[in-house]
Protein backbone atom coordinates (compact mmCIF):
# COMPACT_ATOMS: atom_id res chain seq x y z
CA UNK A 1 0.00 0.00 0.00
CA UNK A 2 3.05 2.22 -0.33
CA UNK A 3 2.19 5.71 -1.47
CA UNK A 4 -1.60 5.22 -1.31
CA UNK A 5 -3.59 7.91 0.50
CA UNK A 6 -7.16 7.42 1.73
CA UNK A 7 -9.26 10.59 1.72
CA UNK A 8 -12.80 11.94 1.35
CA UNK A 9 -13.90 12.29 -2.28
CA UNK A 10 -14.05 15.73 -3.86
CA UNK A 11 -16.24 16.88 -6.77
CA UNK A 12 -13.20 16.58 -9.06
CA UNK A 13 -13.04 12.83 -8.28
CA UNK A 14 -16.52 11.87 -9.52
CA UNK A 15 -15.53 10.82 -13.05
CA UNK A 16 -12.50 8.83 -11.87
CA UNK A 17 -14.61 7.12 -9.18
CA UNK A 18 -17.14 6.05 -11.81
CA UNK A 19 -14.33 4.63 -13.98
CA UNK A 20 -12.78 2.63 -11.12
CA UNK A 21 -16.15 1.23 -10.03
CA UNK A 22 -17.29 0.35 -13.56
CA UNK A 23 -14.01 -1.41 -14.36
CA UNK A 24 -13.93 -3.31 -11.06
CA UNK A 25 -17.48 -4.63 -11.52
CA UNK A 26 -17.52 -4.88 -15.33
CA UNK A 27 -20.81 -3.01 -15.11
CA UNK A 28 -22.20 0.52 -15.11
CA UNK A 29 -24.79 -0.35 -12.43
CA UNK A 30 -22.59 0.22 -9.36
CA UNK A 31 -21.29 3.52 -10.76
CA UNK A 32 -24.86 4.68 -11.32
CA UNK A 33 -25.67 3.59 -7.76
CA UNK A 34 -23.02 5.92 -6.31
CA UNK A 35 -24.08 8.76 -8.62
CA UNK A 36 -27.69 8.44 -7.42
CA UNK A 37 -26.69 8.10 -3.76
CA UNK A 38 -24.60 11.25 -4.12
CA UNK A 39 -27.38 13.15 -5.94
CA UNK A 40 -30.01 12.06 -3.42
CA UNK A 41 -27.82 13.09 -0.47
CA UNK A 42 -27.68 9.54 0.90
CA UNK A 43 -23.89 9.17 1.07
CA UNK A 44 -22.64 9.43 4.65
CA UNK A 45 -19.02 8.80 3.74
CA UNK A 46 -17.37 8.54 0.34
CA UNK A 47 -13.70 7.57 0.40
CA UNK A 48 -11.12 7.30 -2.35
CA UNK A 49 -7.71 5.67 -2.42
CA UNK A 50 -5.26 7.80 -4.38
CA UNK A 51 -1.77 7.02 -5.63
CA UNK A 52 0.36 9.50 -7.56
CA UNK A 53 -2.69 11.73 -8.12
CA UNK A 54 -4.77 8.89 -9.56
CA UNK A 55 -7.89 7.36 -7.97
CA UNK A 56 -7.24 3.61 -7.54
CA UNK A 57 -10.01 2.64 -5.12
CA UNK A 58 -13.35 3.65 -3.68
CA UNK A 59 -15.63 2.84 -0.73
CA UNK A 60 -19.08 4.34 -0.22
CA UNK A 61 -21.20 4.30 2.93
CA UNK A 62 -24.83 5.35 2.62
CA UNK A 63 -27.52 6.12 5.20
CA UNK A 64 -29.86 3.29 6.16
CA UNK A 65 -33.06 3.59 8.14
CA UNK A 66 -34.05 0.93 10.65
CA UNK A 67 -37.80 0.98 11.21
CA UNK A 68 -38.78 1.72 14.78
CA UNK A 69 -35.20 2.45 15.83
CA UNK A 70 -33.08 5.50 16.36
CA UNK A 71 -29.89 3.57 15.57
CA UNK A 72 -27.59 5.34 13.14
CA UNK A 73 -26.82 2.77 10.44
CA UNK A 74 -24.98 2.77 7.14
CA UNK A 75 -24.51 0.41 4.21
CA UNK A 76 -21.05 -0.27 2.85
CA UNK A 77 -21.46 -0.49 -0.92
CA UNK A 78 -19.63 -0.59 -3.15
CA UNK A 79 -15.97 -1.19 -2.47
CA UNK A 80 -13.99 -1.11 -5.69
CA UNK A 81 -10.28 -1.22 -6.49
CA UNK A 82 -8.64 -0.80 -9.87
CA UNK A 83 -7.60 -4.25 -11.11
CA UNK A 84 -3.89 -3.47 -11.11
CA UNK A 85 -4.10 -2.51 -7.40
CA UNK A 86 -6.23 -5.43 -6.20
CA UNK A 87 -4.77 -7.78 -3.58
CA UNK A 88 -2.42 -5.05 -2.38
CA UNK A 89 -4.38 -3.91 0.69
CA UNK A 90 -6.17 -0.97 -0.93
CA UNK A 91 -9.68 -2.32 -0.30
CA UNK A 92 -8.74 -3.29 3.25
CA UNK A 93 -7.41 0.21 3.93
CA UNK A 94 -10.58 1.80 2.53
CA UNK A 95 -12.88 -0.39 4.66
CA UNK A 96 -10.81 0.06 7.84
CA UNK A 97 -10.63 3.84 7.39
CA UNK A 98 -14.37 4.02 6.72
CA UNK A 99 -15.21 1.99 9.83
CA UNK A 100 -12.90 4.17 11.92
CA UNK A 101 -14.46 7.40 10.65
CA UNK A 102 -18.00 6.09 11.15
CA UNK A 103 -17.18 5.02 14.69
CA UNK A 104 -15.75 8.47 15.43
CA UNK A 105 -18.91 10.06 13.98
CA UNK A 106 -21.12 8.09 16.39
CA UNK A 107 -22.64 5.62 13.94
CA UNK A 108 -24.08 2.46 15.53
CA UNK A 109 -24.14 -0.17 12.78
CA UNK A 110 -22.65 -0.86 9.35
CA UNK A 111 -24.28 -3.42 7.04
CA UNK A 112 -22.70 -5.07 4.02
CA UNK A 113 -23.76 -7.63 1.45
CA UNK A 114 -20.63 -9.41 0.32
CA UNK A 115 -18.13 -12.23 0.56
CA UNK A 116 -18.27 -13.52 4.17
CA UNK A 117 -14.57 -14.55 4.43
CA UNK A 118 -13.48 -11.11 3.22
CA UNK A 119 -15.76 -9.03 5.44
CA UNK A 120 -15.52 -11.19 8.58
CA UNK A 121 -11.95 -10.01 9.10
CA UNK A 122 -13.30 -6.50 9.73
CA UNK A 123 -15.77 -7.81 12.31
CA UNK A 124 -18.84 -8.10 10.06
CA UNK A 125 -21.04 -11.00 11.13
CA UNK A 126 -24.20 -12.54 9.66
CA UNK A 127 -25.38 -13.33 13.21
CA UNK A 128 -25.57 -9.62 13.99
CA UNK A 129 -27.43 -8.97 10.74
CA UNK A 130 -29.87 -11.80 11.54
CA UNK A 131 -31.36 -9.52 14.22
CA UNK A 132 -32.67 -7.38 11.34
CA UNK A 133 -34.92 -8.01 8.35
CA UNK A 134 -33.75 -6.92 4.91
CA UNK A 135 -34.45 -7.83 1.30
CA UNK A 136 -30.97 -9.37 1.13
CA UNK A 137 -31.10 -11.37 4.37
CA UNK A 138 -28.93 -14.48 4.24
CA UNK A 139 -25.34 -15.55 4.90
CA UNK A 140 -23.83 -12.78 2.74
CA UNK A 141 -25.81 -10.09 4.60
CA UNK A 142 -23.62 -9.04 7.52
CA UNK A 143 -23.44 -6.27 10.07
CA UNK A 144 -20.82 -4.70 12.26
CA UNK A 145 -21.96 -3.23 15.58
CA UNK A 146 -19.81 -0.17 16.27
CA UNK A 147 -21.45 0.03 19.68
CA UNK A 148 -21.00 -3.39 21.39
CA UNK A 149 -24.18 -5.25 22.20
CA UNK A 150 -26.22 -3.04 19.90
CA UNK A 151 -28.69 -5.63 18.56
CA UNK A 152 -32.38 -5.40 17.87
CA UNK A 153 -34.67 -7.89 19.56
CA UNK A 154 -37.65 -7.81 17.20
CA UNK A 155 -36.06 -8.00 13.70
CA UNK A 156 -36.85 -4.47 12.49
CA UNK A 157 -36.72 -3.80 8.78
CA UNK A 158 -33.52 -2.27 7.37
CA UNK A 159 -34.55 0.22 4.70
CA UNK A 160 -32.00 0.99 2.00
CA UNK A 161 -31.99 4.26 0.00
CA UNK A 162 -34.02 4.37 -3.22
CA UNK A 163 -30.81 4.09 -5.29
CA UNK A 164 -30.54 0.40 -4.31
CA UNK A 165 -33.86 -0.44 -5.98
CA UNK A 166 -31.92 -1.15 -9.19
CA UNK A 167 -30.47 -4.20 -7.40
CA UNK A 168 -33.78 -5.52 -6.00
Amino acid sequence: MDGVTIRQETPADVSAIRCVISAAFDSELEGKLIDKLRTDGDLVLSLVAEKNGKIVGYAGFSRLRIEGSDNRATALAPVAVARCYQRRGVGTALVREGISRLEEAGEDLVFVLGDPPYYKRFGFDSRIASHYAAQWSGPAFMALALEPGNHAAHRPQVVYPAAFEAFG
